[in-house]
């Protein structure tokens, strides 16, 4: 079955009985990527009342995790990620911050406006096919690009990063599907002596 993702990171909010929720979509690569992205909305959003949250990773939805964040139990990080799978979606961070407003909403109201508030902001979501890619980072001289970049292109792929200095170091972001001919290619210069290269691991 295959899955989307989010195209860019956005977010939404909406008040319920006096108490502001805000959603906060990311498109992530990994579990570590969500991690890093929620220490720091921690810090940013160090003044909440509570930081929920859920994420998915893989393209089989295999890493999947939540967090009440001090809610009670089963009342927002189940809720967001549950959002997040009716919705078909992996490689995605969901973070709902919370501002009590001074009014108690109770289990059922919680679970409703954590859920409903990760739902609203889907709708404004461009979505995309989570398709894996796999990443090289290439180093060469300015004589070897053009041919590189024609390569890249014809098989769909893009520069992630690129820093030019006596050499110039790329970051090759290739359909996996596509990867071999890269492959192929890039070991066949190195053979010459033309270019240095690494290989990444697989990514949406």
């Amino acid at each position: 079955m295959a899955f989307n993702t989010i195209s860019a990171p956005l977010s939404w909010q909406q008040k319920i009985r006096r108490s502001t929720f805000i959603c906060f979509l990311h498109p992530i690569a990994s579990a570590d990527e969500a991690k890093s992205l929620l220490s720091a909305h921690n810090k940013e959003h160090a003044n909440a009342t509570h930081n929920c949250f859920a994420y998915i990773c893989g393209f089989g939805q295999e890493t999947q995790y939540h967090s009440d964040a001090g809610e009670p139990h089963g009342t927002a990080g189940k809720p967001i990620l549950n959002a997040l799978l009716r919705a078909n979606l992996t490689n995605v961070l969901a973070i709902v911050t919370r501002f009590y407003g001074g009014v108690k909403l109770g289990v059922p109201g919680l679970m409703e406006a954590y859920g409903s508030t990760v739902e609203k902001t889907l709708e404004l979501a461009e979505l995309l096919p989570a398709t894996a890619f796999t990443e090289f980072i290439v180093q060469t001289e300015y004589g070897s690009v053009d041919q590189l970049l024609g390569l890249l292109r014809s098989l769909a792929g893009s520069v992630a990063r690129e820093s030019w200095t006596d050499r110039v170091e790329l970051v090759l972001r290739v359909p996996a599907e596509n990867a071999a001919a890269l492959r192929e290619f890039l070991a066949g210069q190195a053979a010459q002596s033309r270019l240095q290269y690494q290989e990444e691991i697989d990514f949406a």
